[in-house]
């Protein structure tokens, strides 16, 4: 298992950037390098988690975010670069800097011969209810606390 967390208010760069994980405060069975026999590499103060063997995880994602900006902030868990389905979080901010809590939880199934880099993401857009083939465009969060984990189930 690995658990990281952001305590500090973390402005992103961009309504598409990766949140990058500055603390992991749990670890058992994973290391900060590609040199070990671990089944996860994470480097603090990144965005991607590689996991390096098959098998079965469950991911956990929640966030206090805002924006400096009144619309909707958007986030997503994504394998390889590539939005996970059924992982899309989207709030609307009523004011700006206002706070809403976002949170997931998915569970994935890795290959044995496979390999997925495993980051969370800003999404630049969404559709718009109504008219779902209309985009609304995001806007650049901010980050008031988050925390995220990724537990192997199996093997």
């Amino acid at each position: 298992m690995i658990q990281s967390y952001i305590n500090t208010i973390t402005p992103l760069t961009s309504n598409s950037a990766s949140i990058n994980f500055q603390t992991d405060c749990i670890r058992t069975g994973s290391c900060g390098c590609n040199n070990c026999n671990s089944w996860l590499c994470h480097s603090q103060g990144f965005a991607g988690y590689d996991i390096v063997k098959g098998g079965l995880y469950e991911i956990d994602f929640n966030a206090s975010v805002s924006s400096a900006t009144v619309g909707n902030v958007a986030f997503a868990l994504f394998n390889n670069g590539e939005m996970i389905p059924g992982t899309l979080m989207v709030e609307t901010l009523g004011a700006a800097d206002d706070y809403v809590n976002l949170g997931i939880n998915k569970k994935i199934r890795v290959c044995c011969n496979g390999n997925a880099n495993i980051t969370v993401q800003s999404v630049p857009t969404v559709s718009t209810p109504s008219t779902p083939t209309t985009p609304i465009t995001t806007q650049i969060p901010i980050i008031a606390n988050a925390n995220f984990s990724i537990t192997k189930l199996n093997g």
